[in-house]
C-alpha cells in the first residue's frame, strides 16, 4: 500500500496533499511496531533500517530479503517486525512482517498562526526520536485529497519555546471514517537552535480535546 504524496503551494505556506494508506494488518505474536528511516540494501539485497529509540540511541536493522514497498533511502516508515535476536556486521536481524510509508514533510512557517486550518486528529501517540517529530493518528477518510503539514510559528523562532502546529484541511470534502496515518516531521532545524528549550506541538485532538498541545524538552 502507499500513501499519495503532491506538494500544492499556497499563499501564506507551502503544505503537503496527502492521501493515507489503508492500515497495515494486525496479528499476533511477538512483534513490534517502530518508526524507522530506511537506509537502502546490503550486497545480498537485504533492507536496512535505522531505527532511533525513545532515548535516542540508534539501532541498524536489516531484515531477511527486500522491502515491499518503492521507497528511496532516507523514507521515514513505520516497521512492523519481530527481531531475530542475533547481529551480523552491526546490524540486528529481523523478520519484517509489514511497512507503512509515513507522511514526510520540510518544516513550513507562517507569522499568522490563527489562520491555520486544524481539522479534528484522532491521536494515538506523538513523540521526538532525535530530529523527528512523529505521530500515530487517525484522520477521517475522504475521496479527495487533504493537505497536511506541521507549521512553525516564526515569530517564537528565537524563543526558548517554539510553537509548532499539526495544521490539517480536509479541503470541505465530505468525511466517512477514520482511518490510520503516520506522521515523521524532521524538525532539526528548529531542535538544534541554541535558543530552543522546548517544541511545542498544538493540535486539534478529539480523543483528549483538552490537551491543545504537547511540550518536547531538551
Amino acid at each position: 500500500m502507499r500513501n499519495v504524496l503532491r506538494i500544492i503551494a499556497l499563499s501564506l505556506i507551502v503544505v503537503a496533499v496527502v492521501a493515507c494508506g489503508k492500515d497495515e494488518p494486525w496479528g499476533y505474536g511477538d512483534f513490534r511496531f517502530d518508526m524507522v528511516t530506511f537506509s537502502g540494501y546490503d550486497d545480498g539485497g537485504h533492507a536496512l533500517f535505522a531505527l532511533l529509540q525513545r532515548d535516542d540511541s540508534r539501532t541498524d536493522l536489516r531484515t531477511t530479503a527486500r522491502c515491499s514497498l518503492e521507497a528511496e533511502p532516507g523514507q521515514r516508515m513505520m516497521l512492523n517486525y519481530v527481531p531475530a535476536g542475533s547481529s551480523t556486521g552491526g546490524y540486528s536481524d529481523i523478520a519484517a512482517r509489514g511497512y507503512t510509508l509515513a507522511f514526510t514533510d520540510s518544516l513550513r512557517f507562517t507569522s499568522r498562526p490563527d489562520s491555520i486550518v486544524m481539522d479534528s486528529v484522532r491521536l494515538r501517540s506523538v513523540w521526538r526520536t532525535g530530529n523527528y517529530l512523529n505521530l500515530t493518528t487517525e484522520l477521517k477518510y475522504t475521496e479527495g485529497k487533504r493537505r497536511l503539514a506541521i507549521v512553525m510559528d516564526k515569530d517564537t523562532w528565537h524563543s526558548d519555546t517554539v510553537h509548532a502546529y499539526l495544521s490539517h484541511d480536509m479541503l470541505g470534502e465530505q468525511a466517512f471514517f477514520w482511518r490510520k496515518c503516520y506522521i515523521s516531521v524532521y524538525v532539526g532545524a528548529v531542535w538544534k537552535l541554541q535558543s530552543c528549550k522546548v517544541v511545542r506541538l498544538h493540535l486539534n485532538d478529539v480523543v483528549y480535546p483538552s490537551t491543545r498541545y504537547y511540550d518536547f524538552a531538551k
